[in-house]
């Protein structure tokens, strides 16, 4: 008899995840039992959510998507490298009663830019928004060489607080410097947020739009940067890249479907 496992994204909102859809597609083809499920948890309900997974053996850890990611570090048991190198966690793995904080998102960001192209290294970057994803961002901008990192916010102190831990530098939105990257790590422009492009008046043709939302696929940001002539990076790449290896840390194997099935089967 195959033991049914459990498993979920957090976030408030998260009725817009695939991550459900994606991670069934996942435990079909590998031949698991997995129950996943998108759970709305206000952020007083976090501690207290975690705590009561902690307790189940078939609990095998979540995905943490926005306002959580920084929240679920600080209440993990442990953290890994790459999760403390971001002050924020996107996945949480349960390993004998204790929840081990990872982030996947680095690697997401940084196999999203190469699948299209897109270099980091000496590359001057634009971070709009100042959450867990802008710190994945940042991260992956770091360690990958890039000449200039910026982080944009409209709250001038949260834009400080990131940049000071990536040697970036911070400004508002409406003061982005020009860039050869532009990155929306806000969730501007996903489903049932507002609908405009945070994209700089002075972006450059040529240079890369690379936005974290994934649904819907072609958001504002992504069709204001088309029209004026920059690249641009959709949020899937990130978003199955990301999933992928989440499923590995889980399981301890790399899903069994290669990227265009997971993008026709699930998302």
């Amino acid at each position: 008899m195959t033991t049914e496992r459990r498993a979920a994204v957090i976030g408030h909102p998260v009725s817009h995840s695939r991550s459900p859809a994606l991670f069934a597609h996942f435990a079909r083809a590998a031949g698991i039992a997995l129950v996943y499920d998108a759970v709305d948890v206000l952020p007083e309900d976090l501690a207290a959510t975690l705590a009561r997974w902690r307790e189940q053996p078939e609990f095998v850890g979540c995905n943490v998507t926005l306002p959580h990611k920084e929240r679920a570090l600080a209440l993990a048991d442990r953290v890994e490298p790459a999760a403390r190198a971001c002050g924020a966690a996107n996945v949480l793995t349960r390993e004998q009663a204790l929840l081990v904080a990872g982030n996947t998102d680095v690697a997401g960001v940084e196999a999203a830019l190469a699948l299209h192209g897109v270099a980091l290294h000496g590359a001057r970057v634009a971070i709009l928004g100042a959450g867990g994803a802008a710190r994945a961002v940042a991260e992956a901008a770091r360690r990958n060489g890039a000449s200039r990192i910026t982080v944009a916010a409209r709250d001038r102190t949260r834009a400080q607080a990131v940049a000071a831990a990536f040697d970036a530098d911070a400004t508002e939105l409406e003061e982005v410097p020009v860039a050869d990257v532009y990155v929306n790590a806000t969730p501007v422009g996903m489903a049932g947020q507002p609908q405009r492009s945070l994209l700089p008046l002075d972006a450059p043709p040529g240079a890369a739009a690379f936005d974290l939302v994934y649904v819907p696929e072609r958001t504002p940001f992504l069709i204001d940067a088309h029209a004026r002539g920059l690249r641009t990076v959709p949020g899937t790449a990130m978003f199955l890249a990301q999933a992928a290896a989440t499923f590995e840390r889980w399981f301890g194997f790399a899903p069994p479907v290669d990227a265009l099935d997971m993008l026709k089967g699930a998302v």
